[in-house]
C-alpha cells in the first residue's frame, strides 16, 4: 500500500502565513509611504538600508551590511567619497541611525537570513531600493502630494516602484521571522543597491551571496490596463545593457577669429552621437540605443574643447547588445579622429540578457491561484519588450549552477509610466505581491515538500 502525503499541514501552514499578511497591510503601505518620502539613488541609501536593518534587528534577525553584502570591486558607478559622505549626513538627518551608517563603510545592502536549522533548500529574494534621478511632479491630483508623502530630496523620487519593493521584501521577512518554525531550510532576503544602471546585483553576486541557493526569486511592479492587481509568473528575455559614459577632450580656440587652432570636442560628440544610432539593425534581435546627458563648452564664440555624455545600449540577446556598445565605442573614436580629440569611455554598470524558469514560473502561478485571493492572473509567462534588471545576474548565478529562478511581475494601476515624474502606483497591489511571494516558498519547498 503506498502512503498518501498528508498536505493538511501544509495547508495550514499557508493559510496561516495568508492571514498574517492580510493583518500587516498598513504597515506596509506605511513603510511604502515612508521610503518614498526619501528616495536614495544608487548606491546612495544610507537611510534606507539603515531603515531595513533597524526594523529587522529588533525582531532579533541576523543582519548583514555593507561590505559583508558588496564586493567594492564590482560596486561600478559609486559616487565620489565627498558626495558619499553628503549623502551619508543627509541620510542621518533624516532619521537613520548613525552608527548603522558608520558600519556600511561608504556601501549600501543589505541581507538578512532566517536559518530554521530544518534540511530544505536554499532559497534568496531580491528587493531593489534605489530611487531614480527624476524630479517628482508638484501637480496637485498626484496621490502623493495629496496624501503628503511626495519626495523631499530634490531631484530624486521612486518612480519605478522600489519604495513598494521593499516595503514587501520587509513585510514579507517579518512575517517568515515571525513563523520560522513552520518553515525548513534557510531564506537570504537581498536588499539589493543600484538596480538603476544595474550596478548592484552583480557587486551581491561576486560577494558570493548566491553560491549557496537553490532557488532565488524577484518580483517588479508593472502597469496593466487590465484587472488588477494581477501576477505574471515571470518575465523572459530581459534584455542584456551596457551604461557608458564618455568624456572627450579637445582643444579651445576664438570661434572667430582661429576657429582652425581648435578641436571641438562638441563636435566630435554630436557627429559621435549621430553615426551610433545608424547602427541599430541586426538580424539577430532588437537593440536599443539612447543617450540621456549630454554637457560642453564655455560659450558660444569659443570652441569648446571638453564634452561628456551618457548613455546606454540594450539588446534582446547578449551578443546583439555587445555589437551594438562596439559599435558606440568605434564611432566615438572615429569621430575623435576627425576632429583630432581625445576620448575616454567608461562603462558603469552592465547586465546580461537573462530569464526566469517557465517551469517554476507555472508552478507559482498555480500555487498563487490556490491561495491568493483577490488577484488577477495573467500567462505564466510574460514576455519582456525592452526591460532590463540587473537581477539577470542573480538569475543566471543560480540558473548556472542547475538551480531555479524566477522574475515575477505584479501588475497595478500606474498613474504614468515607468520613470516618468507622475509616476505612482496602487497600493492595494503590495498586500497580494507579499502573498504571491508566499505561495511561491509554498513550492520550492520552504514549508514542506515540494509538488
Amino acid at each position: 500500500m503506498v502512503e498518501k502525503k498528508d498536505s493538511s499541514n501544509k495547508e495550514s501552514k499557508g493559510t496561516e502565513l495568508m492571514k498574517a499578511a492580510e493583518q500587516m497591510e498598513q504597515i506596509c503601505i506605511a513603510l511604502r509611504r515612508d521610503f518614498h518620502t526619501y528616495p536614495e539613488a544608487a548606491w546612495n541609501e544610507f537611510r534606507t538600508t539603515a531603515k531595513v536593518a533597524q526594523r529587522l534587528r529588533k525582531m532579533g534577525m541576523k543582519v548583514v551590511l555593507g561590505k559583508e553584502v558588496i564586493q567594492p570591486d564590482f560596486a561600478f558607478g559609486r559616487p565620489d567619497e565627498e558626495e558619499l559622505k553628503r549623502q551619508q549626513r543627509r541620510a542621518i538627518e533624516q532619521g537613520a541611525e548613525p552608527e548603522l551608517v558608520e558600519e556600511m563603510e561608504g556601501y549600501t545592502g543589505a541581507m538578512a537570513v532566517i536559518d530554521t536549522g530544518r534540511k530544505g533548500p536554499a532559497v534568496a529574494l531580491r528587493f531593489d531600493m534605489d530611487c531614480v534621478e527624476v524630479q517628482e511632479t508638484d501637480h496637485e491630483n498626484h496621490s502623493p502630494n495629496r496624501q503628503g508623502f511626495a519626495s523631499v530630496n530634490e531631484g530624486w523620487m521612486h518612480a519605478c516602484g522600489h519604495d513598494g519593493h521593499t516595503a514587501m521584501g520587509l513585510v514579507l521577512t517579518e512575517i517568515l521571522w515571525r513563523h520560522k518554525d513552520a518553515l525548513q531550510g534557510r531564506i537570504k532576503i537581498l536588499f539589493q543597491p543600484a538596480e538603476e544602471g544595474v550596478r548592484g546585483a552583480r557587486a551581491m553576486v561576486e560577494r558570493g551571496l548566491l553560491d549557496d541557493v537553490d532557488v532565488v526569486l524577484g518580483i517588479h511592479i508593472y502597469g496593466t490596463e487590465e484587472p488588477y492587481p494581477a501576477l505574471a509568473g515571470t518575465q523572459t528575455g530581459l534584455y542584456a545593457t551596457t551604461k557608458f559614459d564618455v568624456t572627450i577632450h579637445g582643444r579651445n580656440a576664438h570661434a572667430g577669429g582661429a576657429p582652425q587652432e581648435g578641436h571641438n570636442a562638441l563636435l566630435a560628440a554630436v557627429t559621435a552621437i549621430s553615426a551610433m544610432n545608424g547602427f541599430l539593425q541586426d538580424g539577430r534581435g532588437a537593440e536599443r540605443l539612447n543617450i540621456g546627458l549630454i554637457r560642453g563648452g564655455s560659450g558660444r564664440n569659443v570652441v569648446p574643447a571638453d564634452c561628456t555624455f551618457c548613455g546606454e545600449t540594450r539588446g534582446s540577446d547578449t551578443a546583439v547588445e555587445q555589437r551594438l556598445f562596439d559599435r558606440m565605442k568605434a564611432c566615438v573614436e572615429g569621430a575623435c579622429r576627425m576632429f583630432e580629440c581625445e576620448n575616454r569611455i567608461v562603462s558603469v554598470g552592465a547586465a546580461p540578457a537573462g530569464g526566469g524558469d517557465e517551469d517554476l514560473a507555472a508552478r507559482i502561478v498555480a500555487a498563487a491561484q490556490q491561495q491568493v485571493e483577490d488577484m488577477q492572473w495573467t500567462e505564466p509567462i510574460q514576455v519582456n519588450t525592452g526591460t532590463t534588471d540587473d537581477f539577470a545576474y542573480m538569475m543566471k548565478q543560480v540558473q548556472e549552477r542547475g538551480g531555479k529562478a524566477c522574475y515575477l511581475a505584479l501588475l497595478s494601476k500606474l498613474t504614468e509610466g515607468l520613470h516618468g515624474s507622475g509616476y505612482d502606483f496602487d497600493e492595494t497591489c503590495l498586500i497580494p505581491g507579499v502573498k504571491s511571494l508566499l505561495a511561491a516558498l509554498s513550492c520550492v519547498g520552504i514549508m514542506g515538500d515540494q509538488r
